[in-house]
């Protein structure tokens, strides 16, 4: 009897650790059959840094959204985005090249390469490694439509980050703080403001310690 219990527990084990998810299943590349699901806007949730410094630079980042969109070139997406730091609006604007899984961009000073991974309905996940002259880095970040999370999507993002080897101690906000000010801007006016916005937010600071 305590044998064939103890052969019914093993099995039920067996079972459980084959149905869960491993790493490598976790952090594969990710495309949407239908590309078009990507295009448009999307609220930073929360992130990860590495190594420690750029981990702890997301603390300065009190909001941020990024909005995608095609361009008459197949292989070429238009990434915008607007970040509140140090109580001001970063804004800007980079063409973003993608071959097969993969993007690459510049970025204030740095060059990004990375792609998605499999995330939640409604979600995206982007990581990816960066280099600014000879420094490197690498950031994980989960976006949303509508800037909130299902608790269980951020126990699925934290196994995500664990399997990548980022922080455990993950940032993460209240997506809507500083969302009030970007909303003031027009299309017109962002399109004008960007140009000079990195003069705020205190450039050198930010552009060298805020290096996204």
């Amino acid at each position: 009897m305590a044998l064939s219990a103890a052969c019914f527990l093993l099995t039920l084990a067996s079972l459980s650790a084959a149905s869960a998810p491993d790493c490598q299943e976790l952090v594969q590349p990710y495309m949407p059959e239908e590309p078009e699901q990507l295009f448009g806007k999307w609220i930073y949730v929360m992130g990860a840094g590495d190594p420690v410094t750029y981990h702890k630079a997301l603390e300065y980042m009190k909001s941020s959204w990024i909005e995608l969109h095609p361009t008459s070139d197949n292989l070429t997406v238009t990434l915008r985005w607007g970040d509140y730091c140090f109580n001001r609006c970063i804004f800007g604007n980079v063409n973003a090249t993608v071959s097969g899984l993969t993007a690459t961009f510049r970025k204030n000073l740095s060059d990004h390469k990375g792609h998605l991974l499999q995330t939640c309905s409604g979600c995206l996940l982007w990581t990816d490694y960066f280099r600014n002259m000879d420094v490197t880095g690498r950031y994980i970040m989960q976006f949303t439509r509508t800037g909130k999370i299902d608790p269980k999507d951020v126990e699925h993002f934290k196994t995500q980050a664990k399997c990548l080897n980022f922080p455990e101690n993950f940032h993460s906000y209240d997506s809507t703080a500083g969302q009030g000010a970007f909303s003031s801007f027009s299309s017109e006016q962002w399109s004008n403001h960007h140009k000079v916005a990195l003069l705020f937010c205190e450039v050198k600071k930010c552009m060298h310690e805020y290096n996204l």
